[in-house]
C-alpha cells in the first residue's frame, strides 16, 4: 500500500509488532520481510512511531525506542526467549573474582578499597545478565543450576597429571630383577639378550602384519553356504498356467522370492582367510619388538618359579594383586611358564603338569579376572599385545631367548 494511505498507529501498537517480530519470526527471509514491511508503516507514521535499530551482532536483536545515553546497545531485551540449551543462546560465565584480604590492623573502614568497587561492579553485572536472560522452560527448578555450578566447579578444580616416567635407555634397560613367585621380593638380577629385548627402533608396522596374520590364522576359511536356483531341492515343472489366473506367472518353485527357494546372492564359502603366510624374519622381528616394548614401558616381570602350594585361587589372587598389581581392580596380565612334570615319583601330585605349566598354577589362574596362562611355546605378538603385563619364569624366558635369537 502507498505511505500516504497507512493509518498512523499508536506507540502501544508498534511495540506489539515489534515483539511478534521478535519472537515468532524463526527463518531470516521472514524477518526481513516483516521488518521490511514495519519500516514502512513506521516512516509513514513519523508521529507515533520511533526509529528502528538494526544490530550488526548475530543475536538479531533490535529495539522500538531510541537509544539512552548511557545504554548498553548488546543488552538483551526483556522481550526475548532463549533456550538454555540452544547454540545461539548467551552462555553463563562464571566470574572468579578474588576478595582481598583485610589485613588485622587496618581499622579505617569508611572509604571502599578500589578492587572492592570494581568486585560490586562486576557482581552488578552478573545479576543483570541473568535476570535478562529467560528462559523457554517455565518449569525450571534449581536442579538445573545446580548442575551447571556443579560443572563449573569440575573445570574449576586442579586436576593432578601423572608424572611421565622417564624410560631406562639401552643398554641398562636390558639389566632386570628377578622376583620370588610366591612373594614378589627381588632375589636377584640378569642381563637379557639385546636381540630379543633390545630392539631399536620398534618396529610397529611389522607388529601390525603379526596381528593381521594371526586374526586371519584364526578366522580360516568361511564356513557360510547357501544353494543357488540349481542346488536347491524341487520339481522344475511350471507351477502354473501362463495366463488367466491372475498371479504373477511362474516357471518352477524355486525363485528367491518363494519360501523354500533359492537364496540370491549367497556366500558360497570360496574365501579362505587362513591361506596367507609370513616370512620367519619378519615374525621374529615382531616378537623382538614387541618383547621390547613392554620392557621398555616396564611391564616386563620376571620370575624365579611359580610352583603353588595350593590350587585355590583367593591365595594365588591376593599375591597377585599386591604384589603384581594384576587382578579385577589392576592391570591384565599373561603368565607364560616352562614346566616339564618330572619322571617317577618325584615331587608327587602338586607338581604335576598340564599343557606345560605346574597343574597348581593352572587350576589357581583359571577364574581369575584378566589373567591368562599358558606355555612358552605359544608365546606370540597378539596374546602379548591384548594383556597389559608379562610375567615370565626363568625357564620360560630361557626358551624364549633361545627360540627367538637372531
Amino acid at each position: 500500500s502507498r505511505p500516504d494511505k497507512v493509518q498512523a498507529t499508536s506507540s502501544w501498537e508498534t511495540n506489539m509488532m515489534m515483539r511478534a517480530v521478535c519472537t515468532r519470526s524463526r527463518h531470516r527471509g521472514g524477518f526481513t520481510r516483516q521488518l521490511g514491511a514495519l519500516t514502512q508503516q513506521q516512516n509513514a507514521c513519523q508521529a507515533h512511531c520511533h526509529a528502528i535499530r538494526t544490530p550488526t551482532s548475530s543475536s538479531r536483536l533490535f529495539s522500538a525506542r531510541p537509544l539512552q545515553d548511557e545504554e548498553d546497545p548488546s543488552a538483551i531485551p526483556s522481550n526475548l526467549r532463549f533456550d538454555r540449551k540452544s547454540s545461539f543462546a548467551p552462555k553463563q560465565v562464571p566470574l572468579l573474582v578474588t576478595i582481598p584480604e583485610v589485613a588485622a590492623g587496618n581499622d579505617n573502614n569508611d572509604e571502599p578499597e578500589e578492587d572492592q568497587v570494581e568486585n560490586e561492579g562486576l557482581h552488578n553485572d552478573a545479576r543483570a545478565g541473568s535476570n535478562a536472560v529467560e528462559t523457554d522452560d517455565d518449569e525450571a527448578t534449581v536442579d538445573d543450576y545446580d548442575e551447571d555450578d556443579q560443572d563449573d566447579d569440575y573445570y574449576a578444580k586442579d586436576i593432578d597429571f601423572a608424572e611421565p616416567r622417564i624410560v631406562i635407555p639401552l643398554p641398562e634397560r636390558l639389566k632386570i630383577d628377578i622376583r620370588h613367585g610366591l612373594d614378589g621380593s627381588v632375589s636377584g638380577s640378569l642381563w637379557l639378550d639385546p636381540s630379543v629385548f633390545g630392539a631399536d627402533p620398534i618396529r610397529i608396522d611389522l607388529i601390525k602384519q603379526s596381528v593381521d596374520y594371526i586374526r586371519n590364522k584364526i578366522r580360516g576359511r568361511r564356513k557360510a553356504k547357501t544353494k543357488t536356483i540349481s542346488e536347491v531341492s524341487g520339481s522344475g515343472r511350471k507351477v502354473r498356467q501362463q495366463k488367466g489366473t491372475g498371479a504373477a506367472r511362474a516357471g518352477h518353485s524355486r525363485p528367491a522370492h518363494w519360501r523354500g527357494g533359492a537364496k540370491a546372492h549367497g556366500p558360497k564359502n570360496a574365501t579362505d582367510y587362513g591361506n596367507v603366510k609370513m616370512n620367519k624374519k619378519v615374525k621374529r622381528l615382531a616378537i623382538a619388538s614387541v618383547l621390547s616394548q613392554k620392557l621398555k614401558e616396564g611391564n616386563l616381570v620376571v620370575v624365579d618359579n611359580l610352583q603353588l602350594e595350593s590350587h585355590k585361587t583367593g591365595p594365588w589372587s591376593s599375591l597377585l594383586d599386591s604384589a603384581y598389581g594384576v587382578g579385577k581392580e589392576g592391570s591384565s596380565a599373561l603368565i607364560l611358564d616352562h614346566y616339564d612334570e618330572p619322571k617317577g615319583d618325584e615331587g608327587g601330585a602338586s607338581s604335576a603338569c598340564y599343557h606345560g605349566v605346574p597343574i597348581n598354577l593352572w587350576v589357581a589362574s583359571g577364574n581369575i579376572y584378566k589373567v591368562r596362562v599358558a606355555n612358552q611355546r605359544y608365546c606370540n605378538v597378539y596374546d602379548i599385545l591384548k594383556k597389559d603385563k608379562l610375567i615370565l619364569t626363568l625357564s620360560a624366558l630361557e626358551q624364549i631367548e633361545a627360540r627367538w635369537k637372531h
